[in-house]
């Protein structure tokens, strides 16, 4: 078999979708709704994320899997904003309050060949978020040294306004440990230094006030029952610049690394999936982002969101398998 990619168009429970299959044989499905991540097998058999199962659950977005999360990342306090002479609010847009998937519904064309998948999507003006964006998601399958196969995942947004806008990142996989029937048995490392605090509704608290600091690595032996819908930050780099998280099944010695560069994704927030529709603690989220939750509200998140016309803000991950 060569030694490249191959990239096919096929139909995902009748909606437009990409295989690809790597050298190796491994494989990953998206859909052209919302460049969304619905399926990575690794090897044969192996899946590692938690995607939507058809196409009415992929119109509904439930639990944002594998959600390309752009204009902001997280929630809005109260699903209302400034930005500029903007006064934006949930009574010109009830999707304020929410993640930021206005993404998540946009239809993705491929552009270009080669063996990464590149997607292209414009977010346009509306009520809620008035500049457009042009939006680019970069998927490529990879094998590497010990046993190791990586997904990358590169997500870009360019302001095509003529004026700022605000902009924040993120991205929402859920991951799951094959051979396991849920999370509780798996353990997770991530170098942070720091934890963001949250009011009840998410929403991180004002100020210096939404920091606390914390012994690093963050390390979680077993999670058990324990519920996680925390946002982690001040994340520690590698040797190699790079700040690399880890799920482990102790048993098995199976992991999942998930690479980030902490100049785009500052923090990674982690949920144990608690209020899914379906299969609630079956797999566990982990987002990297670029900004935290109601940044658009945030005086010190000002210069992170502020993007300036024809500026490129860039979030890139891999996701990696260790047998």
């Amino acid at each position: 078999m060569a030694n490249v990619t191959l990239i096919e168009e096929e139909k995902f429970d009748g909606q437009p979708a990409w295989r690809m299959t790597g050298p190796d044989g491994s494989t990953a499905l998206i859909a052209a709704r919302g460049a969304t991540l619905l399926s990575w097998q690794p090897a044969k058999g192996i899946e590692l994320i938690d995607g939507y199962r058809d196409s009415a659950e992929l119109a509904a977005q439930d639990g944002k899997r594998s959600l390309v999360m752009v204009p902001w990342f997280g929630r809005i306090a109260g699903g209302a904003y400034s930005f500029g002479s903007h006064h934006l609010g949930a009574d010109v847009d009830p999707d304020l309050g929410l993640h930021g998937g206005k993404a998540g519904s946009l239809e993705f064309v491929r552009e270009g060949a080669g063996d990464a998948l590149l997607l292209r999507g414009v977010l346009e003006p509306s009520s809620g978020y008035p500049w457009r964006l042009e939006i680019s998601v970069v998927f490529s399958l990879e094998g590497g040294a010990s046993g190791l196969e990586h997904l990358s995942v590169s997500i870009s947004a360019l302001n095509a306004s003529q004026e700022d806008a605000p902009v924040s990142i993120g991205w929402h996989p859920y991951l799951k440990m094959p051979g396991l029937d849920g999370i509780s048995n798996l353990s997770l490392t991530i170098p942070a230094r720091g934890k963001i605090l949250s009011d009840s509704q998410l929403i991180p608290l004002p100020g210096d006030a939404a920091i606390a600091g914390i012994n690093a690595p963050a390390r979680m032996d077993y999670l058990g029952h324990q519920k996680i819908d925390r946002t982690y930050t001040d994340l520690v780099p590698s040797e190699d610049g790079v700040v690399v998280s880890r799920l482990t099944d102790p048993a098995s010695g199976r992991e999942i690394l998930l690479t980030q560069e902490p100049s785009e994704a500052p923090g990674l927030h982690v949920y144990t999936g608690e209020f899914l529709a379906r299969d609630q603690r079956k797999s566990i989220a982990l987002e990297p982002c670029s900004a935290m939750s109601d940044s658009f509200n945030r005086a010190d998140s000002a210069s992170a969101i502020r993007l300036a016309p024809g500026q490129e803000r860039t979030l890139t991950l891999t996701l990696s398998y260790k047998r």
